[in-house]
């Protein structure tokens, strides 16, 4: 793998920021094809917890868009990953997570592989003349454990996980996060938006008054935050200690000191937010760390997968606190939602020119300078001609 540490630092936001994509990157399925490719198959991908995978043969299966991972551990008690893919004719081998019983077994044919990913057996392999089984494994995919969290990258090369968290390595270490477990199943919604809409959401805060009415009478944010030129930027903030006037929210601010005794000072009374481009939000609370994962469908859908995962052996006033953070959180969800339908029909608005970015929507340009330098055609102001994506596209790659 190569090592790009060196390369990665703080971005300086010097206040002259530029103008967000073009409408039509929003919307082009041509673009949607290059974007898959090069932010999604050749970028990390979070797929799960060393928990969720502990005894031998335990796997668990992801979606990353049109692609599916399996992720395995080994006789070895090592964990691998591998597209889930049967090499004969191409069938899913793999649904969900469970536990194989000695082989990996495909459902359609037959065809065996071993934990480690080699061809097995052939059921009546006489009709194969010639077969090599050497040649017919699984296709591997790159895999990274960064504390406790399971990372893929399914081609490409470039920085580690712990590479690109170079200078935020401390608070998933604080948080013990490495020693934690899953709370309940994965959530999937479901919305009618492109990716980069519910990205561009995702990174920016300037929304939190008037979409997020819970958010902005529990929270104020701090002067810490941080943009990375690799794609990770993170910022906290504090609880409010004005009583809210929901009561469910005014609970968890009168019980959110039980959660706190397993952190340091420094931490206490603060949430935290990652966002790990291009998909990936991280929230550390001090009962939880909750997961908000987009996952490309087509250029005007996407699935929205929530993951949770806290502490072992909780204490009952942390169960309760996990509670009531679910009850603030899910309506969250559901107001983004509606915010982003909004603007992916705005975006097909005849004669719309984007507006303007902010202060507080720094984080959004910057993952829009990471698109443009990964797929450069994004940088047009209208787009090619249909059929014509792609090609102008290198075209642009090989003037760069």
């Amino acid at each position: 793998m190569q090592n790009q540490s060196h390369d990665i630092q703080s971005i300086d936001n010097d206040g002259n920021l530029g103008k967000p994509l073009a409408p039509w990157t929003y919307k082009n399925p041509e673009l949607f094809e290059l974007e898959y490719e090069a932010m999604f198959l050749m970028r990390w991908q979070f797929v799960g917890h060393v928990s969720d995978v502990q005894g031998i043969g335990d796997y668990l299966t992801s979606d990353i868009g049109r692609d599916n991972v399996i992720v395995l551990r080994g006789k070895d008690k090592k964990l691998r990953a591998f597209l889930n893919v049967c090499r004969h004719r191409a069938s899913r081998i793999l649904e969900g997570s469970g536990t194989c019983r000695g082989v990996i077994r495909c459902p359609y044919h037959g065809w065996t592989y071993q934990f480690d990913g080699s061809l097995m057996a052939v059921p009546q392999q006489e009709n194969f003349p010639g077969l090599d089984r050497s040649e017919y494994g699984l296709h591997d995919v790159q895999l990274e454990i960064f504390h406790g969290m399971i990372y893929v990258r399914v081609k490409g090369d470039g920085p580690s996980v712990a590479e690109q968290f170079a200078d935020t390595e401390h608070f998933f270490e604080k948080y013990g996060v490495a020693d934690y477990e899953r709370l309940e199943e994965p959530t999937t919604q479901i919305w009618e938006v492109n990716w980069k809409v519910a990205w561009d959401n995702y990174l920016e805060n300037y929304h939190i008054p008037i979409g997020h009415p819970g958010l902005n009478r529990l929270l104020k944010e701090t002067g810490e935050w941080e943009d990375l030129t690799s794609g990770v930027n993170y910022g906290v903030f504090f609880l409010k200690d004005k009583p809210s006037s929901v009561e469910v929210e005014r609970l968890y601010q009168e019980q959110f000191h039980h959660a706190e005794k397993r952190l340091p000072d420094e931490l206490k009374g603060k949430w935290v937010q990652f966002g790990f481009s291009p998909n990936l939000g991280i929230d550390l609370y001090p009962e939880m760390m909750d997961f908000f994962q987009l996952i490309p469908l087509s250029p005007d859908e996407t699935m929205i997968k929530a993951w949770f995962y806290g502490h072992k052996n909780p204490t009952p006033e942390e169960i309760e606190l996990r509670r009531l953070n679910l009850l603030i959180n899910d309506p969250v969800n559901d107001e983004d939602r509606e915010l982003c339908i909004r603007v992916q029909r705005g975006l097909k608005s005849h004669g719309y020119r984007p507006g303007p970015l902010s202060q507080q929507e720094t984080a959004i340009f910057n993952f829009h300078e990471l698109l443009r330098e990964q797929i450069p055609v994004i940088t047009e102001g209208r787009a090619p001609r249909r059929g014509k994506v792609a090609e102008r596209n290198e075209t642009l790659k090989a003037h760069s």
